[in-house]
């Protein structure tokens, strides 16, 4: 009973620590518009795009380390330095102290999610697993309706500095709860590094179809409020719709966690990707606020599926004592899709406007399901499927070795 206790309150501050790791990413998108420093369309992207390069920079790093010394001391770290870098940007008072800002804010976080799942991963396995991940990644949504909301009324009646220090005090308050609350497991951690993950076909496979559905979720989420801005809507209201991005997600991490477990990974992929394609394209057609505030919500079910199905993919194909690398290196291209698509999107949506940006995310979304299709072999034994998992994980980490011991390959 204390032992299950414990594992769910590591999902709680697991969870807690993503949750700050995607506020502060998309901070800027709503500070920006309130900020005294007058930044332009370009100004933005090269905030967004710092903060991406110095995320992805850490990826494999972080996942290896966790896996090398434990994950309780790689996640107080990355908290405090998200403290630290919040209060920076906050304090900023040109675009080039921003810019250094971002690009620290980034580095920091990058530390948070592969670690975060190795945390999980240590602590539950099988179908609890694909269960835990649904509960942890309730933080993305959280992360987005609080932002939608809170943030702009914050900005409004404190100030947008305050902003980034209320990131900096939260980050320093969980980074405290996890040096005194988290024991490491001492069985998962110390394994040597192993660069073999950054070169299986399967690696390739997951880190490209992370990285096109990212770049068409982040492309979205980078200049989703601008737009809705742009059309003539007050601030609250735009906020309340970009909220409703996440609103639904509340429901979709935990129900996909259980659909996992019970009918495996494709299909959860399946029921995911192409309505979350089709709501990108009501976008670029809609403009009524009702309407799009529908959109928005099918939006936000459909797209935060995805989070505890990559998630949990990456924790099978890594096992417990290899899921921080595995993690961190998929992870190194699915979050490389948010510099691109900071960098792109304005020399889209500048010069043609926002419906060609949202035509073209929608395109990268259903592209998507290509990657993940040629996957299906490792899916189908995947979240439930507990008898079938090691040998999935067997062969993953060691392709040759698993041969030899006669294991079989997953076909894909």
């Amino acid at each position: 009973m204390i032992a299950a206790v414990r594992s769910y309150l590591y999902v709680v501050l697991a969870s807690a620590s993503f949750f700050l790791s995607y506020y502060s990413r998309l901070a800027w998108s709503v500070l920006s518009t309130y900020s005294s420093l007058h930044p332009t369309p370009y100004d933005d992207g090269v905030m967004f795009s710092l903060f991406f390069a110095a995320y992805v920079a850490v990826q494999v790093p972080s996942g290896m380390v966790s896996d090398a010394i434990g994950p309780k001391a790689v996640l107080v770290a990355a908290l405090l330095g998200l403290a630290g870098s919040s209060a920076l940007s906050g304090l900023a008072g040109s675009m080039p102290v921003e810019y250094v800002g971002s690009a620290l804010m980034g580095f920091s976080a990058g530390w948070i999610y592969p670690t975060t799942v190795k945390l999980i991963s240590g602590s539950f396995e099988g179908g609890g697993l694909a269960k835990a991940m649904g509960y942890y990644s309730l933080a993305w949504p959280l992360s987005i309706i609080l932002l939608g909301i809170g943030l702009p009324a914050a900005a409004e009646d404190l100030g947008w500095r305050w902003g980034y220090y209320l990131i900096g005090i939260a980050s320093a308050a969980v980074a405290a709860a996890v040096l005194a609350l988290v024991r490491d497991v001492k069985d998962r951690a110390g394994a040597p590094p192993d660069l073999r993950v950054l070169a299986r076909r399967d690696m390739a496979l997951l880190s490209a179809g992370g990285f096109l559905f990212y770049f068409s979720y982040w492309a979205f989420a980078f200049y989703a409020y601008q737009y809705l801005r742009s059309t003539g809507m007050s601030g609250v209201l735009a906020g309340e719709i970009y909220s409703m991005t996440a609103v639904a997600g509340i429901a979709s991490t935990v129900f996909t966690g259980y659909l996992i477990a019970r009918v495996g990974l494709w299909r959860a992929f399946l029921l995911s990707i192409p309505p979350y394609g089709a709501t990108l394209l009501g976008f670029a057609l809609l403009r009524a606020p009702a309407w799009l505030a529908l959109v928005a919500l099918a939006m936000g079910f459909f797209r935060f599926m995805m989070t505890p199905s990559n998630s949990t993919l990456a924790s099978v194909l890594g096992g417990p004592d290899r899921s921080g690398s595995v993690t961190g290196a998929a992870n190194l291209f699915w979050q490389l899709s948010g510099v691109v698509a900071g960098a792109v999107a304005p020399l889209i949506f500048v010069p043609l406007g926002y419906g060609w940006l949202w035509a073209l995310t929608s395109a990268a979304a259903f592209a998507s399901l290509i990657p993940y299709a040629m996957l299906r072999g490792y899916m189908s034994r995947a979240g439930g499927r507990g008898a079938s998992e090691p040998a999935v994980r067997a062969f993953a980490l060691d392709p040759a070795g698993a041969a030899r011991e006669g294991v079989p390959s997953p076909k894909v």
